[in-house]
């Protein structure tokens, strides 16, 4: 069984900004960088003209983890982000992102679609989330949805606008 996703967030920038930031190698080379000390570390990082394929992983603490979760969680718990960006193209480029862990059966995949809107730009996401583990699968999924997901994603979109102003 999985949980659909559907989330979307307003860029303060426009979307050819927002997508230039996404697909920029120095963008995710300071990310990294940045939060290195949290355990953060670049899998891949491949890109051409206004594209990119990006994976970035990174150990979690379980005991940071609701007791439900942890319980559940065996050996070393690690997540592992992918992004892949398409070029921009007509007001807008479409993506795909996936979730995996070590430590836990947690997978989300999905689409996304970076589009103009007026001065600032939408980030569409639609996706599932799956939480193998019989019994507690599903309110897992629900704790991801919302307490894991949402969140990273809120401090992308931080991160990524503070790229654009930086490098406008």
């Amino acid at each position: 069984m999985s949980r659909r996703i559907e989330l979307t967030l307003t860029y303060n920038a426009p979307a050819a900004a927002v997508h230039s930031a996404l697909t920029n190698r120095d963008f995710w080379l300071q990310r990294v960088e940045k939060s290195a000390e949290n355990g953060v570390v670049l899998d891949h990082l491949d890109g051409g003209e206004g594209t990119i394929d990006v994976a970035i992983s990174q150990a979690l603490d379980k005991s940071a983890l609701p007791g439900m979760v942890s319980k559940a969680v065996k050996g070393d718990l690690v997540l592992t982000r992918g992004e892949a960006w398409g070029p921009f193209e007509n007001g807008q480029a479409t993506g795909t992102f996936t979730v995996s862990t070590t430590g836990l059966p947690i997978t989300a995949n999905g689409t996304a679609v970076l589009a103009d809107a007026g001065q600032q730009s939408t980030l569409t996401l639609q996706g599932e989330v799956e939480v193998a583990i019989k019994l507690i699968g599903g309110a897992i999924e629900g704790m991801v949805a919302d307490q894991v997901i949402g969140p990273l994603l809120q401090r992308d979109q931080t991160a990524t606008e503070e790229w654009v102003a930086a490098n406008a």
